[in-house]
């Protein structure tokens, strides 16, 4: 026993790695909801003799509660670790998945809506804040790479089962995945691998900011922080439509086979995933605010693409020039706003990013299902061009002061 307690003391490395790898894996069960529902709709609509518009009633529902998890992450916070509130947002989204996949009817997927937005709400806030205390902005992008593999892979597996079987199988297997990735949170727990202080690369980085703070000057949180919040509301507005119509596009309104449309969000979402394993190498040479200016740009050529034709190198685009607006912004607002008022901040643009989900899904579904499901494209662009300014104004503001 004692020599146990010694070797776990002389492999700190080995038990940071343990962790990092658990808490990938935890980001990795976040995005699988959604690639899993964008693909699986077409079919599920059709079963349960829903509008095309319906599943934005499901996607508002899960964004509601996304945004009460979020927005209570603080109070919450302080009864309960951030391990604790990871697993048991684990928890929630096995009981949506397994839910899923025996649903009768409609009103049973909103009840578990209510899951979901719980489930990642808790998932989303505690690990980011977990990782802004502990870890470097690298390892901040990495996580959020793992979220794109995530959301990658659930389409691939719903497709196959839709094939083998039916949509109701898929739910199963990325239910399964779940209740392994909760299994191995416990393992966690239970080894004490969560008990770590800030290392020495952490403590050096938060004196570093100290002495920035003596000689820097911030925006004021009351004056911007509402643009920043709004750079995260349209964003989502742009990764979760795309998300969430990409498949019906193809699908109702291009002809595609389902094993073709699947491709594409398996290809937007793994290209996510490899554009923040690429820009967080990037992230520490070009700054944020150059990284954000180049995503806008390939995201904005990526669905001019997509707009005339149906192609993979068009979602490809998209997807790897989102890839690091989000994590990019995030860190932005460490340089943008004073630290005493950064915590709040960006518990509240987690929320705006939840509120902009549930707004733009209800939005693009009336449009969408009222037009033309091709005027999807058009919209997306007029919302990378707003958000393109109003990350401007505040680079702009910031360099004022």
């Amino acid at each position: 026993m004692g020599s146990g307690g010694g070797q776990k003391a002389r492999n700190p490395l080995a038990r940071t790695y343990i962790l990092l790898g658990v808490i990938y894996l935890s980001f990795i069960i976040l995005g699988l909801p959604e690639g899993a529902l964008g693909l699986a709709w077409p079919i599920i609509r059709v079963e349960m003799a829903m509008p095309l518009e319906a599943v934005s009633i499901l996607s508002v529902t899960a964004s509601i509660f996304y945004v009460t998890a979020s927005s209570q992450n603080g109070r919450i916070s302080k009864y309960i670790s951030a391990k604790k509130l990871n697993l048991l947002g684990i928890f929630f989204l096995a009981i949506a998945f397994f839910g899923f996949s025996f649903a009768p009817n409609f009103a049973v997927l909103v009840m578990l809506a209510v899951f979901i937005g719980m489930g990642t709400g808790l998932i989303d806030t505690s690990l980011n804040d977990y990782m802004a205390q502990h870890f470097s902005a690298r390892h901040m992008n990495w996580m959020h790479c793992f979220w794109g593999a995530g959301a990658a892979i659930s389409p691939i597996i719903m497709a196959q089962m839709i094939l083998l079987d039916s949509w109701r199988v898929g739910y199963r297997a990325i239910g399964a995945m779940a209740v392994v990735a909760g299994i191995l949170v416990v393992a966690s727990i239970a080894k004490g691998v969560w008990k770590r202080e800030s290392g020495k690369g952490a403590e050096e980085q938060e004196s570093q900011e100290e002495s920035d703070c003596a000689r820097r000057r911030y925006l004021s949180a009351k004056k911007y922080g509402i643009l920043q919040m709004l750079t995260f509301f349209f964003y989502v507005g742009i990764e979760g439509s795309i998300a969430l119509w990409i498949s019906s596009i193809l699908i109702e309104s291009r002809g595609l086979s389902i094993e073709i449309a699947g491709i594409f969000p398996a290809t937007y979402f793994a290209t996510i995933m490899a554009g923040r394993i690429f820009f967080g190498f990037a992230a520490e040479k070009l700054g944020n605010m150059a990284i954000i200016r180049i995503g806008i740009v390939l995201s904005a050529i990526g669905i001019i693409i997509l707009t005339f034709s149906s192609s993979v190198l068009g979602i490809a685009l998209v997807g790897f020039g989102l890839a690091p607006i989000f994590p990019c912004l995030i860190h932005e607002s460490s340089h943008r706003f004073a630290p005493d008022t950064l915590s709040k901040l960006v518990g509240y643009q987690l929320a705006a990013a939840g509120a902009g989900s549930a707004v733009f899904a209800l939005l693009m579904g009336q449009v969408l299902s009222r037009v033309s499901l091709e005027a999807l494209f058009p919209i997306l662009l007029v919302l990378v061009v707003i958000v393109a300014g109003i990350n401007e104004v505040l680079g702009w503001s910031l360099r004022r002061v």
